[in-house]
């Protein structure tokens, strides 16, 4: 009888610990189709062959952004009459040599300071990520602790259990057996280690905190309030609502880059780009209590990751146009 109610015991155990203590986007993500990809691969890319003698189409666009595609084909003639004119110290010559240099310069300009603007982006990036990171070792140690000291606990208290009820089933001369004790002795040992296995399973999720209400660079991204600190130059900005040139599609970047985030499987406290719940958490714009936990925390600092990475990329295709600057392309 005692093993049977053990047994019922622990299914219980085990049914509440699926059904009532898992995270609640664990429960979603086969019926929402979300969090599918295991292995995501990079979106986005530039599309640059450093060996062909002319702009990729997304350069291109970069460039006709920036207003910079008129002076690039400026530099172009320019340089193409003036070696014509090599030699030459004529005043018309003289001139060509001098427009050349302020279309140099000016190209060279917008250049520098598109990728500060770019660095500008990044720097913000990497500040929260630090900040993030050291909020999120703590909650992992915290956690790791708490586990490990429930898992000792339990593997403790089930020994000495099992040792009294295996001590209370050993038959003397004055006391021929002790079966009741020690039936219920080894029912409770086995309903320790399987409540301390239920509360580490709790346990492991981390602790739960009211969340800051300090907007981060993802702010912006989802259309919340921004402010000086974290809005971005108009020259990144363009670039991420663009829909990129090589693609023949109609998804902007930066609504690429959500959609990439919400397949992802190693992003599982994402999994709606509506839900206001989770965008509050998300861009710590809201307070939310506990809204502060470890798939929060490792939501952010992934999703910031990929931003500053498809960011970066459009130094790739600055440096396509400085080359184009240099004479190394054609336009």
């Amino acid at each position: 009888m005692s093993a049977k109610l053990s047994r019922n015991l622990i299914t219980v155990a085990c049914a509440a610990s699926i059904a009532g203590w898992l995270p609640a986007s664990a429960a979603g993500q086969s019926a929402s189709g979300v969090n599918t990809v295991d292995v995501p691969r990079q979106i986005l890319k530039s599309g640059i062959n450093l060996s062909n003698a002319s702009l990729s189409p997304n350069s291109q666009q970069l460039a006709d952004q920036l207003n910079l595609t008129p002076i690039l084909v400026r530099i172009q003639e320019l340089r193409a009459i003036t070696a014509s004119q090599k030699g030459e110290t004529s005043l018309e010559a003289l001139s060509n040599r001098i427009s050349l240099q302020e279309a140099l310069e000016t190209a060279r300009s917008i250049l520098l300071q598109t990728a500060f603007e770019a660095d500008f982006v990044t720097s913000e990036i990497q500040a929260e990520q630090n900040v993030y990171a050291s909020v999120l070792s703590t909650f992992q140690s915290n956690r790791d602790k708490i586990v490990a000291r429930t898992n000792a606990a339990s593997f403790i208290t089930n020994g000495i259990l099992w040792a009294v009820s295996c001590g209370l089933a050993i038959p003397t001369y004055k006391y021929p057996g002790y079966s009741v004790q020690s039936g219920i002795t080894g029912v409770i040992a086995g309903i320790v280690p399987s409540v301390a296995s239920m509360y580490a399973l709790k346990a492991y999720e981390g602790r739960h905190k009211t969340s800051e209400q300090e907007p981060n660079m993802l702010a912006k991204i989802f259309d919340y309030p921004t402010n000086p600190e974290i809005d971005y130059p108009a020259s990144i900005w363009k670039f991420l609502t663009t829909v990129p040139a090589s693609d023949g599609g109609t998804r902007t970047r930066k609504d690429q880059l959500i959609d990439r985030w919400i397949s992802d499987k190693n992003i599982p406290g994402f999994t709606d780009s509506k839900s206001k719940k989770q965008l509050d958490a998300i861009t710590a714009s809201f307070s939310q209590k506990k809204g502060l936990c470890i798939d929060n925390l490792n939501a952010r600092l992934v999703m910031l990751e990929q931003l500053e990475g498809e960011v970066m990329k459009l130094k790739r295709l600055l440096l396509e146009l400085s080359m184009v600057v240099n004479g190394s392309k054609t336009i």
